[in-house]
């Protein structure tokens, strides 16, 4: 029988988080959970603070990703970039709580050389 310590419970979500922020809130404390720092947890809470951001927005977006602007002319909805720049902080925020985005290094670079081959070939 091994001694090792017992699994931290997840700590309750920050409030008000929609589902999509819900998920990421489990998926990251149950796979890093027990490596996560003081300051990683602090990124996570962030992270799901801005996805949320992003889903709020979007869902006020709605069907007008394009609205009047200022004389007139069909302009893209300003929240279409408030999403956009609070999932890229979302992104920022993961990679510092060391939660691997789905980007296995090796055959990221692997496949970088692969492309970077069959562009360099003499034809």
């Amino acid at each position: 029988m091994t001694d090792r310590p017992a699994a931290r419970p997840i700590p309750d979500p920050p409030a008000d988080l929609t589902p999509d922020a819900l998920d990421l809130w489990e998926d990251v404390l149950t796979h890093h959970g027990e490596t996560i720092t003081t300051i990683g947890f602090g990124a996570l809470v962030q992270a799901v603070k801005l996805v949320a951001l992003a889903d709020r927005a979007e869902a006020a977006i709605g069907d007008q990703w394009l609205i009047t602007g200022y004389r007139g002319v069909p302009v893209a909805n300003p929240l279409a970039d408030t999403a956009r720049q609070a999932r890229t902080a979302a992104v920022t925020a993961l990679k510092a709580v060391g939660v691997n985005l789905g980007q296995d290094p090796a055959s990221t670079n692997a496949g970088r050389a692969l492309a970077g081959a069959r562009w360099r070939k003499p034809r």
